[in-house]
């Protein structure tokens, strides 16, 4: 997942990027799809990330969360849920339908439970936050 930012703010070696939303919006290939499903432009996002490229304040850089982070959480957020929703089908199926409904559903929300706990903790993980992987436009002092 790639995504274009401006640098907000430096502090004690990490940079505050401001990305989505606003002005930004105005750039994005998939501006048309936020607005026609959330009603509005998106807010804009600040995210605060390590200063590996010593960015200056109002350079337009490119964050990038690997593929793999990116893929795990789309397992976990999407994927697991309906494993667990079919399994519990099948385990409560011996019961008649009406069981397999009903650990259908079980398995759905201990799914979404799980899902959930784990987004959580893996939002606290450094590995699973953006990183800065190029500086697109520099700002001089002429724009600043």
């Amino acid at each position: 997942m790639i995504h274009r930012g401006v640098v907000q703010e430096l502090e004690d070696g990490n940079a505050k990027i401001a990305v989505g939303g606003g002005q930004g919006c105005n750039a994005c290939a998939s501006k048309e799809s936020c607005v026609s499903v959330t009603g509005t432009r998106p807010e804009e996002k600040i995210i605060v990330t390590e200063n590996v490229l010593d960015v200056s304040v109002g350079d337009i850089v490119e964050l990038e969360l690997p593929v793999m982070i990116t893929m795990k959480i789309i397992f976990i957020t999407f994927i697991l849920p309906v494993v667990l929703l079919i399994a519990g089908y099948f385990i409560m199926l011996e019961g008649g339908p009406g069981q397999g409904a009903i650990g259908a559903v079980a398995g759905l929300v201990a799914g979404m439970a799980l899902a959930i706990s784990m987004n959580r903790s893996m939002g606290k993980k450094a590995s699973y936050k953006m990183r800065m992987t190029r500086i697109l436009a520099k700002c001089t002092e002429g724009d600043a």
